[in-house]
Parts: C-alpha cells; structure tokens; sequence
C-alpha cells in the first residue's frame, strides 16, 4: 500500500489542515494526490481547488473526501484513510475580488457602493462552512432606491475572476450561471442596524434569520460538493454591510444585544382592517360584475371623471397589456380601465401594453377605493416581455417578482391615502430616475432603474386602491427657464447730457472775422455734464 505522508497545507493563510491519507496500490492515484498537494501550496501558502489538477483528483476519488471533510466540519473516514476536519475558526471578510462600485473599508470587513446602482457584487473572503452563520449587518441604508440586499452562495473562486469583468447584477446576471445561487431579502428586513444571518446546510437549503430570529427557508437546490463562497450584491435601499463576528453579537458586545438592535421581525405585509362590510363579490370566470360593497367607493360608470390636474396636457393612449393578475379584470374596449375584485387585496398586476421611454410620464387617475383595506398601489418595472409570462406566474406579494431571473424593481405602498380622482403621475427621466407626484404637486423620487433595458410598466392594485384608469403618456419637457429682461445699454437717466455753451454774439467780433482771423475766445467752452 502507498502511503502518503503527513502534509501541512495551509488554506487562504489562516486555518491548517492536517492530512494523513491512505491511498491503495494504485501508482497512479497516489501521484495524482501527491501532485496536487504539492503544486497547488503556493508561495502564499492558498490552496486553490481549481484547475486540471482538481480534475485529476475528482477521477481519483480524493476531491469527494476532502470536501466532505473540509466544509461539513465533521471528520471522514474511509477504508483508505482519514481526513481531519478544518476548524472555521478566521473572521469572514470581503475578496479583494468585487464590482467597480464597492468600497471596501474597515479591514475589509465593510462594503459600500458607491454613487450608483449597479456594480456592486462582492464575495466572502474564504469558503463558508456547511451550517456556519454568517453574519451580516446593515451599517448604511437609504430611501432613493428600490430594493436591498440580495444575498446567497457561489461555488465560483472568486479569485479566479477579475472584478472589472463582473456583471451589473448578482440577480439575473449572475444566478443564470452556473455555480451561483442568490435573491433578493425583503425590503422590510433591510433596515438600517439589522442583522441578517443565514447559512447553508448540507442539503442545500439556505436559511435566514433576522436580528437572532430565524425566518425560515429562504431557498433551496444549492450544490454543496464544492467550497461555497458567499455572494452578494449590494443593491437598491442597502448601501454599506458590514461582517459581524458572532462573538459580538453576545450581551457584553460592542453591539449590545440583539435585542437592542429590533429584535422583533416586522408583520407581514398583507394587511386588512377589521371593518364591517356588506356582502362581496367575486369575479365570474367570463365577465365582470358590479363591485359594490359598503365600504367600496367607484366612480360612476359615465360620464368619466374629467382630468383636473393634467387638463392642459396632450396625452397619448396607453392601453394596459393583455397579461392581468389573477384578481383584476379590464373592463373597457380601450383597455384603459382596470378594477380589481371584491374581496381581494393583491395578485392586481396590471402592465403597459409597450416599454416605457425614457422622458415619458405616464397619468393614471383613481376610480374606485375599498376601505376596508390598508396599503397602496404597487409600483414597478421589468424587462422581461409580459407576453413571456402567464397570469399563474405572477405571486400575490410583488416582493417575490425580485426572485425571476429577469430584471424586476417594484415600489410599494404608494398612494397609501387616495380620493377619487387622484391622478398619479410617474416620470422616467432621462438617467433612469423615477419620480412620482400626486396632483400634480410634489414630486418625489421613487426608485432608479436600468434605462439601457426596455421597461415595461407595471403596476399591483393593492390594498385600498380597487379601480384605475390609464389617461395616457406625455413626454417630459423641461421649463425653459424666463430670460433675463434686456437692459438698455444707455438709458435717458444715464446717457451723459452734451451741453453747448456759445458767447454772445458781438457787432465787433463780426467786423474782426471779416478782417481776418479772431482769437480764441476762453468763452467758447463745449462740455458735458457727466465730465
């Protein structure tokens, strides 16, 4: 029997594994493992599992075993041999590896993103073990974006990538490929001080928690045959995490108890008030019905409400595309009215029937409330074609858009006190700010989006708003600014005044100048009034 002697071989030049294998007679196995161990111990001492080498020891059987042992922190034994386990003993930190907007700050133990949207992927420093906690703390987060952290696994190196060639996003960008697993936490976890921890287990489940609460699964299907590195994106509302060792996190912490922090994980987002309400509706499988209800306010079906605060304004139709939401009917030949059913609160997706421009406003005015429930209108954009979707896609919390692999942004609660009436206007700029204003009054910032993707509009006529109409699109024209009133450049308060002053006239000043030339006269004075 070959024998392979006790190596030492450290690993990303903090933790140390000792090795005594077995291997059998076979010559070619056994050099095979010893290549690997030898050329692989580079100067920095970093073990690198990538490589021909690796797929040399997968036929041999040897990666299989070290992995077990290596990232499930538990000792294997074999027929052949054993493998001691590695202790996750080192802090985790950022790679140097990681999108051109990131900052890395504090040891490398805080990630900002910089003055944009995009660009913003970063890894762990080293492989996460099987069931380690990670840490993570929202140090940094904002209200001009739309929404926060995605977070999962790769088994990717990241120091086998170059982090100028780094997609803009980790979802869909990067959970496309092969190898990366991520999503998008909800925007009501992400706030500032938070702590978010989550780990993998052996099955290839990812679970999470919130502030020391455990919130359960958040997915599943991720491959744990490889080292998994953490990836995550620093998206939207999250500007800056921060990895937080979990020996902080005690009572005699620098950051105190968790419970200091807001040990209470928010409600769930669907919410309705406990008000008395007659008899409801549902939808018919082939047509509308009347939606009344106590507590459900509709415009009258005619004659419409007139535009109020956009009377001046040429619009162009935009007429909502064929795919709906499960709980929302059309209801007009233009395809601009749109009233959600009795009885329910979500699942109201309606969509433009093209993408929107940038430049464009689009107006859409109020026609039935329900107020028995709480929350707003719902509002987003997506490049994925609507015509690639079917109604039984769509979920009845928007959040759960952001997990498609396509590009989803969705703002909620918006609108969250309407009147019939209202009209709410929703600007994409030219550099892919989305402004919103009620009435044509205030305009606040809603979100930024990829204006380089198509945008197709969408919105989830949620909660207390039942009933909307699509008054068209406009482009945007910025006010040409008021040009400065003209000034003469010589007025008559300011024009000097020109005086003439001529000496009398003189019987013997004639006679001279007929006899030849006079004198000056010190008399004859030309002068101004400003001299």
């Amino acid at each position: 029997m070959g024998v392979l002697t006790m190596e030492t071989i450290s690993f990303d030049s903090s933790t140390t594994v000792n090795t005594a294998v077995t291997a059998n007679s076979t010559t070619n196995v056994n050099s095979t493992a010893r290549r690997f161990f030898a050329a692989k111990r580079s100067a920095s001492h970093h073990l690198d599992f990538h490589g021909t080498d690796l797929h040399m020891l997968q036929q041999a059987g040897w990666m299989g075993r070290m992995h077990r042992g290596l990232y499930r922190g538990t000792q294997y034994r074999h027929s052949t041999g054993d493998l001691a386990s590695i202790q996750v003993s080192w802090p985790v930190k950022f790679h140097e590896i990681h999108g051109d907007n990131v900052i890395l700050l504090n040891d490398n133990t805080l990630a900002k993103r910089g003055d944009s949207f995009c660009k913003a992927i970063c890894f762990s420093s080293r492989p996460i073990a099987i069931n380690e906690k990670v840490y993570i703390r929202f140090a940094e987060t904002s209200s001009s974006w739309s929404g926060v952290l995605r977070f999962g696994f790769t088994n990717i190196d990241p120091g086998s990538v170059r982090g100028s060639i780094l997609p803009r996003y980790a979802c869909p960008d990067m959970t496309n490929k092969q190898g990366c697993w991520a999503k998008a936490l909800g925007e009501r976890y992400a706030a500032f001080n938070n702590i978010l921890h989550f780990y993998v287990t052996r099955n290839g489940d990812v679970m999470y928690g919130i502030n020391g609460e455990d919130v359960g699964l958040f997915f599943t299907g991720v491959s744990t045959l490889s080292p998994l590195w953490t990836l995550l994106d620093i998206y939207g509302n999250t500007i800056g995490i921060e990895f937080v060792n979990p020996e902080r996190l005690n009572n005699s912490g620098p950051l105190g108890s968790l419970g200091a922090l807001n040990n209470v994980l928010p409600p769930p987002i669907p919410q309705r008030e406990s008000l008395p309400s007659g008899p409801r509706t549902q939808f018919p499988s082939s047509s509308l019905v009347n939606l009344h209800s106590e507590t459900t306010v509709l415009a009258p079906a005619a004659p419409s409400i007139p535009i109020r605060y956009y009377s001046n304004v040429n619009f162009r139709p935009m007429s909502w595309h064929e795919l709906s939401g499960k709980n929302i009917r059309v209801v007009d030949a233009n395809r601009t009215i749109a009233v959600r059913a009795d009885e329910e609160y979500c699942n109201a997706y309606v969509f433009s029937s093209r993408p929107l421009k940038c430049g464009e406003k689009i107006v859409i005015q109020v026609l039935g409330i329900e107020r028995s429930f709480i929350g707003g209108l719902a509002v987003g954009f997506t490049a994925c074609d609507p015509r690639e979707v079917t109604r039984e896609d769509l979920p009845d919390d928007s959040d759960m858009l952001l997990d498609r692999k396509e590009y989803w942004v969705v703002n909620k609660d918006v609108c969250r006190t309407p009147e019939i009436g209202d009209e709410l206007c929703f600007h994409l700029t030219l550099n892919g700010e989305v402004r919103y204003s009620k009435n044509n009054t205030k305009v606040a910032t809603l979100m930024h989006v990829d204006k380089t993707l198509p945008l197709w509009l969408f919105f989830d006529v949620y909660g207390n708003i039942q009933k909307i109409r699509s008054i068209g699109v406009t482009t945007h024209v910025p006010p040409i600014p008021p040009r400065p009133r003209s000034t003469p450049f010589m007025t008559q308060t300011s024009m000097p005044q020109l005086t003439v002053t001529l000496p009398p006239r003189d019987p013997n000043t004639a006679q001279v100048a007929l006899g030849g030339p006079a004198p000056a006269s010190s008399s004859s004075i030309i002068h101004s009034s400003d001299h």
